[in-house]
């Protein structure tokens, strides 16, 4: 019995053995298959991540391209058509970086002598002085323009001669009074003369063209820019003053020009274009000798016929016109 039941222990036993040894190779085998799982796993989100280290050389090429920068600068006249331009050019071309401000021809023009710019922008004749500062000065005329002559709504003038211009703008006629035609009801009729500031190719032309370099009267307000006097004139019943007919709006009166053989001409595009209206000039941009990259290709875009197209849109004559 005591034999029987040893023998009985040692079968036991010896099963018991068995089972561990069954249960250590299966747990080897699972132990096997889950390492498997993890080389496959560690793999896959490599290969994912390898993916997208194709993008920031594309990020880094197009950071490099925007870099790429054109500055403009100079007369309030010629801006509506250069930044018009530049929002159109970018549009096309993400990678450039266009920046246009104003200030004045004369602001342009020297920026561009002392090569603070890209491009400079006059709305009057470059100087033999300034020509003189700057033998590499190469200038190019992208546009037609006229010189209007703006009084508020409120007065009843109908038309004007430049002689009447001058000698209001000179200081011998200080009363609308004195011009036919011309009051401004519940006023004293006293003239407010609106011009503009030295730095102001606008300025230039006329001083030249209209008040054949005679001085300007000392009243007279010296604002900086056509929008400037635009405003002005909207708001002062008195006021006279002088823009481009790029900025023409129905907050003033624009004045039609009794021509010195009697014909009456309004400014306008049409009239500008055949050059019946006696105040009429070119718009210039100016580089550093002759334009290369972006300058370049921004100039000829401008030139081109779409960017002419863009002239006109915004009220000025487009060269081929």
């Amino acid at each position: 019995m005591k034999d029987k039941r040893s023998s009985l222990l040692y079968v036991t036993a010896c099963l018991a053995a068995l089972l561990i040894v069954s249960l250590l190779v299966a747990g080897c085998t699972s132990n096997g298959n889950s390492a498997a799982v993890p080389a496959t796993t560690t793999s896959s989100p490599t290969a994912a991540l390898a993916a997208p280290t194709a993008p920031p050389a594309v990020a880094a090429t197009t950071t490099s391209a925007a870099t790429e920068t054109l500055t403009l600068t100079g007369s309030t006249t010629v801006l509506p058509i250069a930044q018009a331009v530049a929002d159109a050019y970018m549009q096309a071309h993400p990678e450039a970086n266009i920046q246009v401000s104003g200030g004045g021809s004369g602001v342009g023009i020297q920026a561009i002598i002392n090569q603070k710019v890209d491009i400079g922008m006059s709305s009057a004749d470059v100087s033999a002085a300034q020509k003189a500062q700057d033998s590499n000065m190469n200038i190019i005329t992208i546009a037609h323009d006229g010189i209007a002559i703006i009084v508020n709504p409120a007065n009843t003038i109908q038309d004007i001669s430049l002689a009447q211009v001058k000698s209001i703008y000179n200081g011998s006629v200080t009363s609308w009074s004195s011009i036919p035609g011309a009051s401004v009801a519940n006023s004293n009729n006293q003239i407010v003369v609106v011009g503009r500031d030295s730095s102001s190719g606008t300025r230039t032309y006329f001083d030249q063209v209209v008040m054949m370099n005679t001085n300007d009267t000392m009243s007279m307000h010296e604002d900086n820019s056509n929008g400037a006097v635009l405003q002005e004139v909207a708001q002062t019943p008195n006021a006279i003053g002088y823009i481009s007919i790029g900025y023409l709006d129905n907050t003033v009166k624009a004045l039609p020009i009794i021509t010195t053989n009697g014909h009456v001409i309004a400014p306008s595009v049409a009239t500008v274009k055949d050059k019946t209206y006696p105040i009429h000039r070119d718009l210039y941009m100016i580089t550093n000798g002759k334009p290369t990259g972006l300058a370049n290709d921004y100039i000829n875009f401008l030139l081109s016929p779409a960017g002419q197209q863009i002239v006109v849109a915004q009220g000025y004559v487009a060269l081929n016109s």
